[in-house]
């Protein structure tokens, strides 16, 4: 796995507390032995695609998928561009690179729109 991801290239902490008012990125997730995807915050990264996630049902480990059809599931969306909501499934992500289920690399940064944390992605390396 390497290094787990704590902050994003700019140095902006990018896992959140659900029960706070602290930022961080939301994602959908359906928590092992709980029923329907709901949202939730990353508290951690425990494997390359696996984290442990928090919404209001509890906490468990969910891997990374495009769409969730089971428990133990989440998705994580990046923004390529912020005023269209142009949304993509993240497969992984790293520190300075985030990689959709295509296999198209982009650089990322956590924005604020004032609402909420959102990723901002920007195409580096398009699948061949």
């Amino acid at each position: 796995m390497g290094r787990p991801v704590k902050r994003d290239v700019a140095g902006t902490l990018v896992f959140g507390d659900y029960t706070t008012t602290q930022a961080g990125i939301k994602v959908s997730a359906r928590i092992p032995t709980f029923g329907t995807a709901k949202a939730a915050y990353i508290e951690k990264q425990v494997g390359s695609r696996t984290y442990k996630v928090t919404n209001a049902d509890g906490t468990g480990k969910c891997l990374l998928v495009s769409s969730i059809t089971a428990a133990g599931q989440m998705v994580l969306l990046g923004y390529t561009d912020a005023g269209a909501d142009v949304s993509v499934a993240i497969k992984r992500l790293n520190k300075r690179v985030a990689t959709d289920f295509s296999g198209n690399r982009y650089t990322w940064v956590l924005v604020n729109d004032s609402s909420e944390d959102y990723i901002q992605l920007t195409l580096v390396n398009a699948a061949d």
